[in-house]
């Protein structure tokens, strides 16, 4: 009995002994890597700042365009015919007066000419007949009649006359006409499509539509901003000339048309157009670089540059954000004009990092968060 209880003593003194040194060897280390990392310097992360200035923005909206020409229409004869002949190619521009489609007349003035006989003819019965006057063979009603006759050969002369005008087709307006494939020798039916004029202008309409809260800060006269690919130096400015008399019922919005100087030559009809418009007064905010927000599951932050016992550090900040001007954000709330912010590699930051930047601890803003 004693023997097994020496033994166990002997296991549990042993085990001890054995778990005593582990836990000194495990100490010593951790001394080690301590006194290690104490003698390392601290990481730090090179970054570049700006400082959050005043600015002002206004509340903007933004809408889709439509390049539209100042004069269009489509051209379809009114009276049916065979084409003779056509004064245009597909895609051509044609002049103001330039014909477009003569149809064959040659039907029209043949009875013209019959019309024009028969009005000569009662024109000369009817001068014989006045000639009687104040001879036996004078008679009133045969002068009443001869000059009806006559009246009414001469409207039929000039319904023919009028006929063989509409026969030929004429460009209203400078214009370049679209693709057709009409050829000489087909015959149209009334009101057949035979192009589509776009007028050539100095300048040219933009049409877009807002919606009906955005619209009432916009009317005949205002000036709004229009961009693509089209625009020459990407940008230009244009100006409500018309706004629709109601609102949409099936989506809300109001229909404006803008013009836009100087571009009808260059910006071709149909073309799309970013449209941006003012909806409010300028205020003052505080504005930031757009790269400065970062954005985390906890909402929008910046890295506020601070300096702390002589040393920059990066202070996460929670933000609230406004719209974006060109390249800088507006901030509601959370941070001060004169601040200094991380910018080009804030991702690399977290809070309390120490960074490099090419502001210096003695520079960097003490302004009170607004």
């Amino acid at each position: 009995m004693l023997k097994h209880i020496g033994a166990w003593l002997l296991v549990v003194m042993s085990i001890t002994a054995i778990s005593l040194g582990l836990g000194a060897y495990k100490y010593q280390e951790i001394k080690a890597a301590e006194a290690a990392a104490a003698s390392s310097p601290e990481p730090v992360e090179a970054v570049v700042a700006a400082r959050a200035h005043r600015g002002q923005w206004s509340a903007t909206a933004r809408a889709i365009g439509t390049v539209v020409a100042m004069r269009q229409i489509e051209i379809r004869n009114e009276l049916a015919g065979t084409i003779a002949e056509m004064g245009f190619t597909s895609g051509s521009i044609v002049e103001a007066g330039q014909t477009l489609i003569q149809f064959d007349v040659r039907q029209e003035r043949a009875s013209l000419a019959a019309a024009q006989a028969e009005a000569l003819l009662a024109k000369q019965n009817l001068d014989r007949r006045e000639g009687l006057q104040g001879s036996p063979a004078f008679s009133a009603l045969e002068i009443d009649k001869s000059r009806a006759e006559f009246n009414a050969a001469t409207a039929r002369a000039r319904s023919l006359e009028v006929a063989i005008e509409k026969k030929r087709i004429t460009a209203p307006f400078k214009s370049r006409i679209g693709i057709m494939n009409l050829q000489p020798g087909a015959y149209l039916d009334v009101a057949t499509l035979i192009g589509r004029l776009q007028g050539i202008d100095v300048d040219a309409y933009v049409d877009f539509a807002l919606p009906q809260d955005n619209a009432a800060a916009i009317h005949t006269g205002t000036k709004v901003t229009i961009a693509g690919p089209g625009v020459p130096g990407g940008t230009a400015v244009a100006k409500i000339v018309a706004e629709d008399d109601s609102i949409d019922s099936s989506n809300r919005s109001v229909r404006f048309r803008a013009q836009v100087a100087g571009l009808g030559g260059t910006l071709r009809p149909g073309t799309f157009v970013d449209v941006t418009a003012v909806t409010s007064q300028p205020r003052e905010t505080v504005m930031v670089p757009l790269t400065a927000v970062r954005r985390s599951p906890t909402g929008e932050h910046v890295f506020v540059i601070v300096d702390e016992q002589g040393k920059l550090r990066a202070r996460q900040r929670v933000v609230q954000t406004g719209p974006v001007q060109n390249d800088d954000i507006a901030i509601e709330k959370g941070l001060a004009a004169g601040e200094a912010v991380a910018t080009s590699g804030s991702f690399k930051l977290r809070d309390g990092l120490l960074v490099q930047t090419d502001l210096t601890a003695a520079s960097t803003s003490d302004a009170r968060v607004n």
